[in-house]
């Protein structure tokens, strides 16, 4: 469950949620009450803790969490050993996700304006990996500037992973955040790393997943062409294997 800053909960998540549920997400007045917070999730079987670093408390502002309550909650979380994600939103969102040693960009800024070279080589420095998820963004007015972002990042030597928002997003097609990344510059082998090897680096598990490679477990997908001849390959999947054996067919 994420960890909203003090001061309000994001608007589209007041929108989404029913009142019932709504009541229950007490924001973290302070690092104590953050540190409690991420505990409590933990204890409920919680993989990654994610932080809204840049909340949308209204549809024309964002409000940063407060760095200290941040860096409490990474600290919780990394002492359990797990990841922590963000939602920043903006230069300021990021900038506290920085300061706190956030593990990964759940999804690029949206709000560009400030994001440079300054803050990426920053967040690259400290191993922080970025999750696109471009399709979230793709309808406004300023994704030419998202996807540049983006790309700056992975230029800089930023590590990419594959990711859709589905979950917020009802749709579920991946066609629109593979056509994204295709405009943002980025290779068919590009987003197959970030499909596979990057994402398997990220959960420590790339000497046994990731790649095809004698003893690395048998997660396949097969696809309905080549990808180096035909971009589009990339998300007309034939077969799916898991552990070996097959558990989706497209016919």
């Amino acid at each position: 469950m994420p960890i909203y800053p003090p001061d309000g909960i994001p608007y589209y998540v007041k929108d989404s949620l029913p009142p019932e549920l709504l009541r229950q997400l007490t924001p973290p007045k302070d690092a104590r009450e953050a540190v409690a917070a991420v505990e409590s999730r933990l204890r409920e079987g919680a993989d990654i803790i994610k932080l809204f670093t840049g909340s949308w408390v209204s549809r024309e502002k964002i409000l940063p969490m407060p760095e200290p309550i941040a860096t409490a909650a990474v600290r919780a979380a990394h002492r359990s050993g797990r990841l922590v994600f963000s939602h920043s939103s903006n230069l300021a969102g990021t900038q506290v996700a920085i300061l706190s040693h956030v593990d990964v960009l759940a999804h690029a800024p949206e709000d560009t304006r400030g994001i440079d070279d300054t803050i990426l080589r920053r967040a690259v420095a400290q191993g922080m990996t970025m999750i696109p998820s471009l399709k979230l963004f793709s309808g406004g007015d300023n994704i030419a500037e998202i996807r540049r972002v983006v790309r700056r990042f992975h230029e800089l030597g930023g590590s990419l992973v594959f990711g859709t928002d589905t979950g917020y997003l009802t749709d579920y097609d991946v066609a629109e955040e593979f056509g994204q990344l295709t405009k943002a510059g980025f290779t068919w082998a590009d987003i197959l790393r970030m499909l596979t090897e990057n994402t398997a680096r990220l959960f420590k598990e790339q000497n046994s997943r990731g790649r095809i490679a004698p003893g690395m477990i048998a997660d396949l997908t097969l696809l309905e062409a080549d990808p180096a001849t035909d971009p589009s390959a990339l998300f007309r999947v034939r077969y799916t294997i898991k552990n070996g054996r097959a558990v989706y067919a497209s016919r």
